[in-house]
């Protein structure tokens, strides 16, 4: 009848049951905004601080600065050599990142596809140096690194390439092994080399798990800070940005916009390249 409310067999309004959803999505959605704020709100305190002098910043760091100044961003500038420092952590960054793509998507790729006895043994030998602890190898690191030569900005390369392999190598491992194996045995049959079957036709496929690893590396060697301080001190952006605070100087205003210049290109990248990360992480972890 009408005018009556409609009920299930277990006694439950529909009504009341669909607007208790929607009560309950929308404060799940004001809980997350309210963590995404307090994730944003020390990056909002840095860029406030950026513009206030050192005076300023000491007596109320969540005060608005009096007026907006560049001063401390040129100043911070000039004493960092920020187009060097830039330049070497950019580099750095770029050609490690590469590395780590190529030899590890190489590395699963033969892992996955020639069945050798040894493969497994292989890939969890991979696995679990992702649990060795850096401070556990960093001095053997730092004396073989020195007896090689590699103390050098372009000699971290290959040392930044060792250690984001295994990593890389178990998220391209599980997303390979989705990957049909006809496909490249119909290219096989048309004489491609087992080369070429990888760089035409496996690799354009990786696409996904690219992104994911090369956000993830990114970010990580772009703010690497202990392994630079051991091998290279002072020639990366996060070493140069460490003289302003000290035992004998504190300048709080130049630390803040020397923060604000070195995330900000690595924030526009991940800004950029975030769509890959939930996709390429699924697929290393679930497929095959």
């Amino acid at each position: 009848m009408r005018g009556i409310d409609r009920w299930t067999p277990s006694g439950e309004n529909p009504g009341r049951r669909a607007a208790t959803k929607r009560w309950a999505a929308v404060a799940g959605q004001m809980l997350l905004a309210f963590f995404a704020l307090i994730f944003l709100f020390p990056g909002f305190l840095t860029l406030l601080n950026s513009f206030k002098t050192n005076t300023e910043i000491k007596m109320n760091p969540l005060q608005l600065p009096t007026r907006l100044s560049i001063t401390n961003y040129v100043e911070a500038w000039r004493e960092m050599e920020f187009p060097v420092v830039l330049a070497n952590t950019f580099i750095l960054t770029s050609l490690s990142t590469l590395g780590i793509i190529l030899v590890s998507s190489m590395a699963a790729y033969a892992l996955v596809r020639y069945k050798w006895r040894t493969s497994w043994v292989l890939f969890l030998l991979f696995t679990f140096s992702m649990v060795v602890p850096f401070q556990a190898i960093m001095v053997p690191l730092f004396a073989n690194a020195k007896n090689m030569g590699l103390l050098s900005v372009l000699g971290l390369v290959p040392i930044y390439v060792a250690l984001g392999c295994p990593m890389a190598i178990f998220m391209f491992h599980g997303f390979i092994k989705s990957v049909p194996e006809e496909i490249e045995e119909s290219a096989a049959i048309d004489g491609a080399s087992p080369l070429r079957c990888f760089f035409q036709i496996v690799l354009p496929l990786l696409t996904p798990v690219i992104g994911t690893v090369a956000i993830l590396d990114v970010l990580w060697i772009w703010n690497d800070f202990l392994l630079p301080l051991l091998m290279i001190p002072g020639r990366t952006l996060q070493l140069a940005q460490y003289r302003f605070v000290g035992i004998y100087r504190q300048e709080y205003h130049l630390a803040m916009a020397s923060l604000v210049l070195t995330a900000s290109p690595v924030v526009l990248f991940y800004l950029f390249m975030q769509r890959y990360i939930i996709n390429g992480i699924s697929a290393g972890a679930i497929k095959g």
